[in-house]
């Protein structure tokens, strides 16, 4: 029996309704605004209409959003930024990152919230309320849920959808009065999806994918997959297949009838919710580390992409108009891919990224991210177009004695005209950090000495104002010991005067 209700769903109505093409991405209740809700719309597709070009980003700016930061950002018609934190919080961020208004709840959000029509914010907190609130901050209702929600989708009639700890599916009417409630088997993390047939999607911590008619809150089917179903969300394809991972490391792909399309094994759990891209190709990311893109029809792997020290990704992808990919990792780096899967640029945040990007009209990219001490910010980013550094020139002696300091300079220009900071890797284990930001063709100087004899390769590097590296330029050095020096009377000398050692080694270099 279990191998059976594996594969095949438990079917407990005939009236199943299935669908070969699902064209648009159905956001009829929702804002129609940039980012309105938790990947983008309601079938969680995670790509917007929106983006701009450039070959690297600026940071526009960053603020304190005081604590953790697990919820994803959304954003209004106004550019207005809403997003939640663990200190109770609920913030609304004006596009400037000045603060519009901010409410406290009862309890820390997780949730992200979603954007109705007519501006109505609706979000969750583990106080076990689901809140609504009118775009100047003030509560417009809260209800009674049995625990914290999840990110709320709102369809074409302004229902709204959301699941929670106490193991239900619930809907509401924009009044804030329930419809229905359906009962799972087990807590929910998962958020709800819809797709264009009055189907709300959710997984289940009771392993099971759960498809409920939206019209009555009735069961359509459910689909065994494994323990913690749904990761984040599930995500609705262009056919209606319904994408999602569960934490036994299995990415599903589940027909719109409820039975198996195809399943890959990717070892790791899997939190992420997967996006689609303009193609119809499924973007997830994993705890193994890595961003995936896999072919819809059959589930071959197109690309993978491999981020610091294989860090584990819970965070969504976001996909902008170009098809570019955005995604945090949970040691605080962000990454812009190229829809090859290529590395377009990367970001060092904070300690940690939970969470994922929002992409506003203007193609700037928010997102929060917090530190190992509880503090978080939010980010803006900006893609730009910006030109590397040139290559760095360095000079100095090639050759030496051990415990002598040596100079070492290094020049570049940068075709923007910005500034320049120099990084020096001395061969040895030892690293200047960068250097003080100076004018494009400034030369600097840095010293160095070397404690054991060898040869070594000198590495310089040269970054800009937004953080764009030059080329390495090195240079190899000797650094002999020499035998009637070393534990002498003269290294003595060479000690309280070390102009004595320079001279002799120019010397020794004639």
């Amino acid at each position: 029996m279990f191998i059976i209700s594996a594969v095949s769903p438990i079917v407990i109505s005939n009236n199943i309704k299935t669908s070969t093409e699902i064209e648009s991405v159905g956001d009829g209740g929702l804002m129609d605004s940039s980012w309105p809700m938790f990947q983008h719309d309601v079938r969680h597709t995670g790509r917007s209409s929106f983006g701009k070009s450039g070959n690297w980003f600026k940071e526009k700016w960053n603020r304190g959003i005081t604590s953790l930061a697990y919820s994803s950002p959304a954003i209004d018609k106004n550019g207005t930024i809403y997003i939640g934190t663990f200190d109770y919080y609920f913030y609304a961020i004006n596009p400037n990152s000045t603060l519009k208004w901010k409410y406290k709840t009862g309890g820390p959000i997780k949730s992200s919230p979603a954007i109705a029509k007519d501006g109505t914010i609706i979000v969750g907190s583990e106080d076990g309320k689901l809140y609504a609130f009118y775009p100047n901050g003030t509560l417009k209702w809260r209800i009674e849920i049995g625990g914290w929600s999840t990110p709320p989708v709102i369809d074409e009639e302004g229902i709204i959808y959301t699941s929670c700890t106490d193991g239900k599916i619930y809907a509401v009417y924009q009044n804030g009065t329930k419809k229905w409630n359906y009962q799972t088997g087990d807590m929910i993390y998962s958020s709800c999806v819809l797709d264009n047939l009055g189907t709300v999607f959710c997984g289940s911590h009771d392993g099971y994918m759960y498809a409920i008619y939206t019209s009555n809150g009735t069961l359509i089917w459910r689909y065994k997959a494994g323990t913690w179903c749904g990761g984040k969300g599930a995500t609705v394809g262009n056919g209606g297949t319904i994408y999602f991972g569960d934490v036994n490391g299995y990415l599903h792909a589940v027909n719109p009838n409820g039975t198996r399309k195809w399943r890959k094994d990717l070892v790791r759990n899997i939190i992420s919710s997967p996006s689609i891209t303009e193609e119809g190709n499924i973007i997830i990311g994993c705890y193994d580390g890595y961003v995936y893109s896999f072919n819809p029809d059959n589930g071959v792997q197109n690309w993978k992409f491999e981020t610091e020290k294989n860090e584990e990704i819970s965070g969504s992808p976001s996909i902008d108009k170009n098809g570019i990919i955005y995604i945090g990792a949970w040691n605080g780096w962000f990454y812009a891919l190229n829809p090859n899967g290529s590395l377009k640029w990367k970001f060092k945040a904070l300690d940690e990224i939970f969470t994922s990007a929002a992409i506003d009209e203007n193609g700037t990219i928010y997102f929060g991210a917090h530190t190992t001490s509880f503090s978080a910010k939010l980010f803006a980013l900006e893609p730009i177009y910006n030109n590397a550094p040139d290559k760095p020139i360095i000079d100095g002696p090639t050759s030496g004695l051990i415990n002598i300091e040596y100079n070492y300079t290094a020049v570049t220009s940068e075709p923007d005209g910005e500034n320049i900071s120099y990084y020096f890797d001395w061969g040895d284990g030892k690293k200047s950090g960068w250097t003080e930001f100076v004018l494009s063709g400034t030369m600097v100087n840095r010293s160095h000495s070397w404690e054991k004899s060898g040869t070594f390769t000198i590495k310089v590097k040269a970054k800009d104002d937004y953080g764009m590296d030059s080329e390495w330029t090195e240079l190899t050095v000797t650094m002999p010991r020499n035998k009637i020096i070393a534990g002498s009377l003269l290294q003595r000398l060479f000690e309280l005067f070390p102009l004595l050692g320079v001279i002799l080694s120019k010397i020794i270099n004639l």
